[in-house]
């Protein structure tokens, strides 16, 4: 098996595991399931192309971070198409 089809396998197996408690998490954030969805699938995207640095850490809470990270971006759009 090569190095990318380990690494999917890694990342497949993470967000199964975390997979439903990061969805609460951005849930909390968000206050909306279908904004909930598009956040966590934007921060589990950056996750997966920072994979192996983020698995060097701590995984959840790389991809927690980048919840945050992603809300952050979002908010700060919406911000600047209201100007």
């Amino acid at each position: 098996m090569g190095l990318l089809g380990r690494r999917d396998e890694e990342f497949t197996a993470f967000v199964a595991q975390h997979g439903d408690t990061l969805l609460r998490a951005a849930h909390f954030l968000t206050g909306d399931r279908w904004a909930a969805e598009d956040l966590l699938q934007l921060a589990l995207t950056r996750t997966y192309l920072a994979w192996p640095a983020a698995r060097g850490k701590i995984p959840y809470a790389y991809a927690r971070q980048a919840l945050l990270s992603a809300l952050h971006g979002c908010t700060e759009e919406v911000s600047r198409r209201a100007a």
